[in-house]
């Protein structure tokens, strides 16, 4: 999740001005660690929490930039839907509205995340540049002949593909690890040797001919060791911004933020909290984390957004990302806590940390895309009733570039198969509130006793009769 750090403070910096770069690099991985911490210690799961991807660029280019408000006002949206949250999640309520999504569109939603995660991937601006805008198919493969500047890094981030997806295969610990340092290292020992004027691995791409003379363009090599962390003009500007809301202009603006900050947050974290959850084992038959520790781990994640805006970041919330940790085995919070520790340390580190280039990070978050998609390993196919939704689901994320959009594409599409298919149930003299019923029913029954375990109600019934039958004769003959 390193990425985060530069991408997050540059995307947040458009809003609130170049000078605030470095703070916002430390706010970022302020954010992340506290956010972290909360997760580990409140929830003991291992989901990572850091400011959200989606929300920054809605918080930039939407609420202040289009919209025309302060963004010290826009942290205090942030704020004020943080406390809606923290209600939600004390009252149980957003494990609630969590539990009401269909089994099947719960299960499409890790595929569709991994789609998107690929996508992101594969893109030049902060990826491995495979893909390219097309005009005649929209999307495109890059020109990956020798004479092109921008194949070199594309080369280079296939080759850091080829080398992880061999450890993943082999089973070796660290494996995402490993290749994203292969990457980093590689441009940090071109950049250094050959320098702006002749680096083959800078960005962004398209640039060609006298790249010195381009503002934008950057090589990815640390210009420091170390630095002290500060968040001068950022800790405590979201008080400051209440005051400019007394010009009724903006509070309708100000609202319809909160609203929005409040929806994606709810569906790009519940969806990646599911996503996660399943992938790491953590639910039980029915697709649910258990609801004390899923109550908590919403509870973290709502007040990492208040301390958020309070330091000056956008929402926080959890990262797809999280299955990194995940895919190498990490099943509990000490996942989140060594995560909250390397936020902690980059606070000092930022020059390092920030230097991690698209190149090095693009193959590892498409790798993360493998191990989303074994979330539909048990999706019934067959079953157009669960299919449709949960295809809809999984296409919508990355076609529009957004979490949230995938997940009401498929919940609008089970609600409407569900109220169509009701006149026919009747006419087969069928329950036309069946589905509805299931929901309910798993609602407000009980947690299995483990996600996973033998021990579960809805495993022990699935177990065949004779395998009960032949434990009964062993007790009987014992």
């Amino acid at each position: 999740m390193a990425y985060i750090l530069p991408v997050n403070s540059g995307m947040l910096s458009i809003a609130m001005g170049q000078e605030f770069r470095p703070q916002l690099v430390c706010a970022t991985a302020l954010a992340g660690c506290i956010g972290c911490t909360l997760m580990g210690l409140l929830s003991n799961l291992p989901f990572m929490l850091a400011p959200g991807m989606g929300t920054n660029a809605f918080f930039t280019f939407t609420v202040v930039l289009t919209n025309g408000m302060p963004w010290k006002s826009a942290l205090a949206g942030v704020f004020t839907a943080g406390l809606i949250f923290v209600f939600l999640s004390l009252t149980g309520l957003r494990t609630i509205l969590v539990r009401l999504f269909p089994k099947g569109v719960k299960s499409a939603i890790g595929a569709g995340v991994g789609l998107f995660l690929t996508l992101i991937a594969f893109q030049g601006s902060e990826g491995m540049g495979l893909t390219v805008d097309n005009p005649a198919t929209l999307v495109g493969l890059i020109d990956l002949s020798g004479d092109n500047y921008d194949s070199s890094k594309v080369w280079l981030s296939i080759a850091e593909l080829c080398i992880t997806g061999v450890l993943l295969a082999a089973n070796i610990r660290g494996a995402l690890l490993i290749g994203i340092m292969f990457g980093t290292v590689v441009c940090w020992i071109e950049g250094a040797a050959r320098g702006v004027e002749n680096s083959a691995l800078g960005y962004p791409f398209g640039f060609t001919g006298a790249r010195t003379s381009a503002n934008g363009f950057r090589i990815y090599v640390p210009d420091a060791f170390a630095s002290a962390p500060t968040l001068d003009g950022l800790a405590g500007a979201v008080f400051e911004g209440f005051d400019a809301l007394s010009d009724p202009a903006l509070l309708a603006s100000f609202w319809t933020a909160v609203f929005t900050f409040c929806y994606t947050d709810l569906l790009d974290s519940s969806g990646t909290f599911i996503a996660v959850a399943k992938v790491a084992g953590l639910t039980d038959s029915r697709g649910n984390v258990p609801t004390k520790r899923q109550n908590m781990a919403f509870l973290a994640d709502a007040a990492s957004s208040v301390i958020g805006s309070m330091i000056g970041v956008s929402t926080v919330g959890t990262f797809a990302e999280s299955s990194a940790g995940v895919a190498d085995g990490a099943k509990t919070g000490l996942s989140s806590l060594v995560t909250a520790g390397c936020f902690f340390l980059s606070l000092f580190f930022s020059p390092i940390v920030s230097a991690v280039p698209p190149l090095a990070s693009g193959p590892i978050l498409a790798l993360i895309g493998v191990t989303m998609m074994s979330c539909i390993k048990d999706m019934e196919w067959d079953n157009a009733e669960e299919s449709i939704p949960a295809f809809f689901s999984i296409v919508v994320m990355p076609y529009t570039f957004s979490i949230g959009y995938g997940i009401v594409s498929g919940l609008l599409c089970w609600l409407v198969f569900q109220i169509l298919l009701m006149p026919i149930r009747l006419i087969r003299k069928d329950d036309p509130f069946v589905r509805f019923k299931e929901l309910l029913n798993d609602l407000f029954q009980e947690d299995s006793a483990e996600p996973g375990s033998p021990e579960s109600p809805e495993q022990l019934k699935e177990q065949p009769k004779e395998l009960k039958d032949s434990e009964v004769t062993e007790d009987q003959a014992v």
